[in-house]
């Protein structure tokens, strides 16, 4: 029986009123209608056009009247069966709208902008009130007219208006359609379809010169060639092609080109898949391998020690994919990672490579969703949203330095990478290859349990040895004494390494200048009026950051204050060192180095993350400093020395992850160290070389802090004994958060004892985020603390679904489950 009816989730719906609608299928559309099209619909009393996809059909509807769709269309990279169940996995686990699940799996820049407009028709004016014929008068007379012009003249409620005088067929309503972003084109020739084009190919000799002869024998086969070709390849200009089109033999022709990202030619990339796997290795891509042929779901955690090739492990997975038919997608952990890596994974899959993150123009990322679509792809290699990616037949995902917290989405909906991973395996029969040398605890404890399958690399590939760690006591060093970042052993060491003819990684947790500034007479500390952090001191960057006060939280900037703003006092203290303050003293005190440094500062440019990874593999910088971007998954074989210069500054986090993100931070810094045949060094700056953590990280003893820390987290009920969702409420008033939380608090309790009453959980808060005052915004959170099973589910989505329904503008609330910071 044909399908009539369509079940409709409207894309930009809120969390209230997200829910299906039933719409009736034209005749004239019922061709085009499937699960997973895309379509405009009237909704709501104005019956504005919304765009929607559709979810699924029917032939029979419960409803007696309803209205019908207006439009049924596919995006480029369309959603199928499978990304279609993604989003409803997303919009139930992560308890976002439909909407905001299509958007994050379905690549920017297809959406569909539809105008709406308006123009008068013979009517009896008489018969319509003075809003009404004001209205038509003004359509009359202006002629076809948009909505939107028509609501900014006259204000929303004229919508209503509109559509009313339109059921009175006094105004007609037509719609249309277009892209947002076009694919990009460029001009160029070929051969013309009339005769002229035809007798010139079979006698080259009727053209008057050699160039005109040359560029017709290149296109007679069918090819296409544009201006800067021609240049290129025969030294003929643009003139040559102009005077063949004025005769009829060339005509212009649109192509269509690809926005490629990458600049490095894949010819360059080293093939380290060339080389043979060794031992440890071969075992490890063995049982990989075992796993791929099972035909089933699957999922494994590859634990290796830094530098012991797990990427060449990866890399050999892929192949087995490729070679059985399949596709691969392999993720990485920050931008800053995704060079080095393309690098390596082009060298063994060449053009056959695509690339997806988040600095990639909406142009980029959806020209190469087209070459994925069109098969011309085997492998992506990306970062979070890289998981996403359209390919068919996945055979392998997997997601290098997997504890990071940059898997984790901070923004609606707030989606965590291995839990797609998952879903898209599940889906495909696949395996998902989790690797690291320092696997989040979670994901240990899975392999522990038999959930994941545990592959071990204990070794360092080749003949590299693990590196030395040694904690420099600062308090008792002279340098330090004397208000030096850099202590005399760390620079002793500096100094030794580049007369080696090898480099150093120095490492700090801040970017900037000072951390903060004060006032030295009353005290009085430089805040940003927004957010309750203080603002850091930039004293370089482009003319908006130099010589600024910066809040590293909303962008805040203010100039560098002369005198305090409380009392006036001219004495201005600094307190704290960041990335900037760090460049001065290396290039004061060791002038003779060339330093390079990486931070969110200096890596706003397109390519700038490629740039500064590459001159620094290239040799021709000494020094390579910065933030947690230069801490993890680089590989310089020149690297001899890895220098923390503050190792205190992440020890004493508020956060129960802090030891964990702590350890895999030292640890991740030393392993840069030493990765060739020369033993290096890792040398961490503190004031408590006491500490537990920084003593385990010096050891890069990681099962020996598993055990440590898995009998805390059981001790305490957290992951992985538990899971957790966090209700957040911002307000602009502190009152307006505080009432807010106190009453949400209630509803859930009131939830749960009414409904859920046998349902173990633990009620934490109201209580102040870390970060209590951000944008502007007061914040106030509850912590539930459950098992992930469906009744829970059930009944945080029931009490999030009464939240978003009590809760009212200037009051934001907020779901996330199993956030990376609590």
């Amino acid at each position: 029986m044909e399908k009539v009816y369509a079940f409709v989730r409207i894309l930009n719906a809120t969390q209230r009123y997200d829910r299906e609608y039933t719409y009736y299928i034209r005749p004239e559309l019922r061709a085009k209608a499937r699960a997973g099209a895309m379509c405009t619909v009237p909704y709501g009393n104005s019956n504005k056009l919304r765009t929607g996809v559709i979810t699924s059909l029917a032939d029979e509807c419960e409803y007696p009247q309803v209205k019908p769709l207006a439009d049924i269309f596919e995006y480029p990279v369309p959603l199928n069966d499978e990304t279609l169940s993604l989003c409803r996995f997303m919009s139930e686990r992560c308890f976002c709208t439909f909407g905001a699940a299509v958007r994050t799996v379905l690549p920017a820049g297809q959406e569909i902008e539809t105008r709406v407009y308006f123009e008068a028709l013979e009517y009896d004016k008489t018969r319509l009130n003075d809003k009404g014929g004001f209205i038509y008068d003004h359509i009359a007379e202006k002629g076809r007219t948009s909505e939107s012009e028509l609501v900014t003249e006259f204000g929303e409620e004229v919508s209503i208006l509109l559509r009313s005088l339109t059921r009175l067929g006094a105004l007609r309503m037509t719609s249309e359609s277009r892209k947002k972003i076009n694919e990009k084109k460029s001009l160029v020739d070929k051969l013309a379809s009339g005769d002229e084009a035809a007798y010139a190919a079979e006698n080259p000799e009727s053209l008057r010169t050699e160039k005109q002869r040359r560029i017709v024998a290149f296109l007679k086969d069918g090819g296409v060639i544009g201006a800067n070709e021609a240049e290129e390849l025969f030294g003929i200009g643009r003139s040559v092609l102009t005077g063949l089109c004025r005769s009829n033999i060339l005509e212009k022709y649109e192509r269509p080109e690809e926005r490629a990202y990458y600049i490095s030619e894949p010819r360059t990339a080293k093939d380290v898949s060339a080389l043979p796997l060794n031992e440890c290795q071969t075992t490890a891509f063995e049982r990989v391998a075992s796993l791929m042929e099972s035909g089933e779901p699957k999922a494994a955690l590859l634990y290796g020690v830094t530098g012991s090739g797990k990427t060449r492990v990866i890399i050999e997975a892929c192949k087995k994919a490729i070679a059985s038919g399949r596709s691969a997608i392999v993720l990485v952990a920050e931008i800053g990672l995704t060079a080095q890596a393309v690098s390596v994974f082009r060298g063994a899959f060449g053009e056959r490579l695509a690339v997806l993150h988040s600095m990639l123009s909406v142009g980029e990322r959806l020209d190469t969703c087209r070459r994925i679509l069109a098969h011309e792809v085997d492998v992506v290699i990306g970062t979070r949203s890289a998981v996403f990616a359209p390919l068919d037949n996945i055979g392998l995902i997997a997601i290098d330095e997997e504890q990071e917290h940059t898997y984790k989405s901070e923004n609606t909906p707030k989606y965590h990478a291995r839990d797609i991973a998952r879903f898209r395996c599940a889906h495909n029969k696949c395996l998902m290859l989790l690797a690291s040398a320092t696997p989040s605890v979670e994901s240990f404890f899975k392999a522990q349990q038999g959930i994941y399958e545990l592959i071990r690399l204990p070794s360092r590939a080749g003949d590299a040895e693990m590196p030395e760690c040694r904690a420099l006591d600062m308090r008792r060093d002279e340098r330090a004494e004397n208000g030096k970042i850099i202590s005399s052993q760390l620079a002793e060491e500096i100094e030794n390494t580049a007369r080696e003819g090898r480099q150093s990684i120095l490492f700090v947790n801040r970017r900037g200048y000072d951390s903060h500034l004060y006032c030295m007479k009353c005290g009085h500390v430089f805040t940003c009026p927004n957010c309750s952090v203080s603002l850091t001191y930039h004293a370089y960057g482009d003319a908006s950051k130099r010589n600024k006060l910066i809040c590293h939280y909303c962008g805040y900037v203010m100039n560098k204050p002369d005198v305090c703003t409380e009392c006036g006092s001219p004495h201005i203290g600094h307190t704290g060192f960041g990335t900037q303050k760090l460049q001065d003293e290396l290039a004061s005190d060791f002038p003779s180095l060339n330093c390079v440094r990486m931070d969110a500062d200096t890596t706003t440019e397109k390519y700038s993350h490629e740039n500064i990874i590459r001159a620094f593999a290239q040799g021709e910088y000494d020094v390579l400093f910065g933030t947690q971007m230069i801490a993890k998954g680089l590989d310089f074989p020149k690297v001899g020395l890895v220098g923390v210069v503050s190792a205190d500054s992440s020890l004493y986090m508020n956060d129960f992850r802090a030891g964990e993100r702590t350890f895999s931070l030292f640890t991740q810094l030393a392993g840069r160290s030493g990765r060739s045949e020369r033993k290096g060094e890792a040398l961490f700056q503190t004031y408590n070389p006491e500490n537990e953590i920084l003593r385990l990280s010096m050891t890069q003893d990681y099962e020996k802090f598993y055990k440590s820390e898995i009998a805390l987290r059981r001790a305490v009920v957290f992951p992985p004994f538990c899971d957790i969702a966090v209700f957040t409420f911002a307000a602009e008033t502190e009152s307006d958060a505080n009432s807010a939380a106190e009453a949400m608090s209630g509803v859930i309790a009131r939830i749960h004892a009414q409904k859920y009453p046998e349902l173990p959980i633990i009620k934490l808060g109201p209580y102040r985020e870390g970060v209590y005052r951000l944008r502007n915004k007061y914040r106030q959170r509850i912590i539930i603390k459950y098992k992930d099973k469906s009744v829970s589910r059930a009944f945080l989505a029931e009490s999030y679904a009464e939240i978003c329904k009590l809760v009212r503008k200037p009051v934001r609330a907020d779901i996330d489950i199993n956030p990376p910071i609590i």
